[in-house]
């Protein structure tokens, strides 16, 4: 299949919505870049269904289509002729001026779908009376087509063989009409371009409406004044197949009751009831399933701007209906059919499809198993919380797609929660250890505080006891002068007794000795006191210091056992 549905994964934040609303649940593939979800588009298993581009608010996916081929080949003189969808009178305010534009491009001939879809109506009316099929389900839309060719073969048997109305449009063109121009859509799907590219390249180019209108606004296109409209008058109902249950309303106008017919649409849906459908007892199936992929019809479909509402879209499909039965009867239409029926051959409206089926990923229950370990889910109750926030709706579904490698279980809300627990409780254990070592250190420091203030109170006290020391040495110094003193008064008195003194004398003057040496060593106790006072003050002074320094990391120790401890508390 081409690749159509486009991923910018810088704008991927890994919302799972993707996910949540694709009904191929191997078309979306979950990883991790950088520490972060992001989602990225199998275009293998992709059936461009479209229900991730309305999903998606991040901008992360978009589409491709065939309009800027289709211009630059008609500005290169390619024949090209084009047929337009119904649904444009819902999605382009002046569509008749639009064609007017493309016909002033070069486009050669323009046709409606709403012919094709009558054709298309015709073709399932004859095949039914002429074949008595036990179902069909019908297959205007190229979702559906994918999802069974490449998904669900076990459909095949019941997908309706005759043609979408757009290659109805296109057949008649070529074959009944004669025209060999490359033909061209204008189409509310972007599905489209696999439809045409799987059958034999009958239509060329698939030219959306959104497409369109961005590249006419990009190249400041203006519109002619008046517009155009179709090289063929208008037939039956086909104007309204668009609108969910088209087909159904058409063949009931013209069957009647006659069959059952159900419908579904919409990819929440319709996906689901065709797996139901391949699991529902024969005679509870409808004789005709309509199906179509976008929940209002190809209106609003993938290639749409979806500004109107569902009403507003509703009136101008009801103008259509009032304009295709206006002054006509069911005769009219009776003898439409019977114009078909000899002008048309149903063989060249059948189409014989290819089954396609995409490589599937094949696992084992153990590795389910290993899956459900994987996420953290090993009891009953914890396989069963089915939150939804994956994308899956299961958490077995989850742990499938984990087991195919399409998902990773980073992506399991679940587990992410339980992660986040599990390394808060680590945290709280490892706050606690901090706060046992933090009041540790801060009992410690208490203690080295402590021991400070009593050096600081030992110094002090050994200056008190130099001080006193120093009193006791200039004591001593005033006793050794007055000893000098004295021996020196001695000395005199000897010298004036002569012989009788001499004796007295040599005492005397050793006395003066003693005083002297006195005098030397208290003034050597007064230098070492004085150096002892100094140092002693540098270390007080340092203490203080280092005192004041513990302070202040006792008080910062004690703020971050608070914080911590109210950390813990939280």
């Amino acid at each position: 299949m081409k690749k159509i549905i486009a991923n910018d994964l810088e704008k991927c934040v890994g919302c799972n919505r993707c996910i949540r609303v694709c009904p191929v649940g191997e078309a979306n593939v979950a990883y991790i870049e950088n520490d972060q979800v992001k989602v990225r588009v199998d275009s293998d298993k992709c059936i461009a269904c479209g229900a991730c581009l309305r999903a998606c608010p991040h901008h992360s996916r978009s589409f491709c289509d065939d309009t800027e081929r289709f211009f630059e080949d008609l500005r290169n003189g390619q024949a090209i002729s084009l047929f337009c969808a119904p649904a444009s009178r819902a999605n382009l305010a002046e569509w008749d001026r639009v064609l007017a534009l493309l016909r002033q491009r070069g486009v050669r001939k323009l046709y409606d779908v709403s012919l094709g879809a009558d054709i298309c109506t015709w073709a399932h009316i004859r095949y039914i009376q002429k074949n008595a099929p036990e179902t069909l389900i019908t297959q205007p839309c190229p979702a559906i087509v994918d999802y069974i060719l490449h998904h669900k073969e076990e459909l095949l048997p019941h997908l309706s063989p005759v043609h979408s109305p757009m290659l109805c449009t296109a057949i008649y063109m070529r074959r009944y009409q004669g025209i060999n121009d490359k033909i061209a859509a204008i189409s509310p799907c972007i599905a489209k371009t696999n439809e045409f590219s799987e059958t034999g390249g009958l239509v060329s180019y698939n030219i959306t409406f959104v497409k369109l209108q961005e590249y006419l606004k990009k190249n400041n296109i203006s519109l002619p004044a008046t517009g155009c409209g179709y090289d063929h008058i208008d037939s039956g109902l086909g104007s309204v197949y668009s609108m969910p249950g088209g087909l159904k309303e058409n063949v009931e106008f013209m069957l009647g009751k006659a069959l059952r017919i159900d419908k579904s649409e919409g990819q929440s849906t319709v996906y689901k009831m065709l797996d139901q459908f391949i699991k529902e007892k024969p005679e509870n199936r409808p004789a005709v399933f309509d199906v179509l992929n976008c929940p209002e019809g190809c209106n609003l479909g993938t290639g749409c701007f979806h500004e109107k509402t569902f009403f507003e879209v509703n009136v101008s499909m009801e103008k259509a209906r009032q304009n295709a039965v206006k002054d006509r009867d069911f005769a009219y239409f009776e003898e439409l059919y019977k114009e078909y029926d000899s002008s048309l051959r149903l063989g060249d409206f059948i189409r014989r499809y290819q089954s396609r089926p995409v490589k599937k990923i094949f696992i084992r229950e153990e590795m389910i198993e290993e899956a459900f370990v994987a996420l953290d889910k090993r009891d009953a109750i914890s396989r069963m919380f089915n939150c939804g926030a994956c994308g899956s709706d299961t958490c077995r579904e989850m742990a499938v797609k984990i087991a195919k490698r399409v998902n990773t279980p980073a992506n399991c809300i679940q587990k992410s929660h339980s992660d986040m627990l599990s390394k808060h409780t680590s945290i709280v254990k490892w706050q606690q250890t901090n706060a046992a070592s933090i009041q540790s250190i801060e009992d410690d420091i208490s203690n080295i505080r402590g021991i400070a203030e009593k050096i600081v109170g030992n110094v002090s006290s050994l200056n008190d006891l130099i001080d006193i020391y120093d009193a006791m040495a200039r004591d001593i110094d005033k006793i050794a002068s007055n000893i000098h003193m004295i021996s020196l008064n001695a000395s005199i008195e000897a010298a004036r007794a002569g012989e009788h003194g001499r004796s007295f004398a040599v005492v005397a003057e050793a006395i003066r000795s003693l005083a002297g040496e006195t005098q030397e060593a208290t003034e050597k106790i007064t230098k070492a006191s004085t150096g002892a006072k100094q140092a002693l003050g540098g270390i007080s002074g340092m203490v203080v210091t280092i005192g004041d320094a513990i302070m202040e990391s006792h008080d910062k120790v004690c703020a971050i056992s608070a914080n911590t401890q109210e950390v813990l508390n939280k």
